[in-house]
């Protein structure tokens, strides 16, 4: 046996170990979602499409997110390069909207101004292309939540968004 089997199996034996204590669940460790979009033009405009992430009990939605129980995870979008090279950028996310209720679990998950609806913490970054917003999952219930991902063309000012939905599992 090798160093390098020792180091594997000493991490090995550290992460089964904080597993079994409780201190971090199975699904905190879960990846990070990630959603990839594209723009595409439609007759009245332009739409934000999705590219993966399958919606639960609709495979043909895309763009869902399913945070798991006791998880607390970033989720990220990414624009393709198509839409980056045309000058599209992210621009911003809502939780609310038109008739959509906040509740506090919303607002506290998702840091969520109360009176707009709009994420304070969604962080765009590489010129537009990556946004991404911290889910902390910690409302005591499973619920879910529409959300609204808005871009916008740096070159012509034209908009596109759509509005899928997050599943959280909550923290029970």
């Amino acid at each position: 046996m090798n160093i390098f089997d020792n180091q594997v199996r000493i991490k090995i034996i550290c992460i089964a170990a904080v597993l079994a204590t409780g201190l971090i669940s199975e699904a905190s460790m879960a990846a990070d979602p990630k959603i990839d979009l594209q723009v595409v033009q439609t007759s009245n405009g332009y739409k934000l499409e999705f590219m993966n992430s399958e919606c639960p009990g609709d495979p043909a939605y895309l763009g869902c997110v399913n945070v798991a129980k006791g998880s607390k995870n970033w989720i990220q979008w990414e624009l393709d390069d198509t839409a980056s090279q045309d000058g599209w950028v992210l621009e911003d996310l809502r939780l609310s909207w038109s008739d959509q209720r906040l509740t506090n679990c919303i607002v506290s998950d998702f840091d969520v101004n109360p009176n707009t609806g709009y994420a304070r913490d969604f962080r765009v970054q590489g010129n537009g292309k990556y946004g991404k917003l911290r889910d902390e999952n910690d409302c005591e219930f499973a619920y879910e939540v529409n959300y609204l991902i808005s871009a916008r063309n740096k070159h012509s000012g034209d908009t596109a968004d759509s509005d899928p939905i997050i599943r959280n599992g909550g923290r029970n």
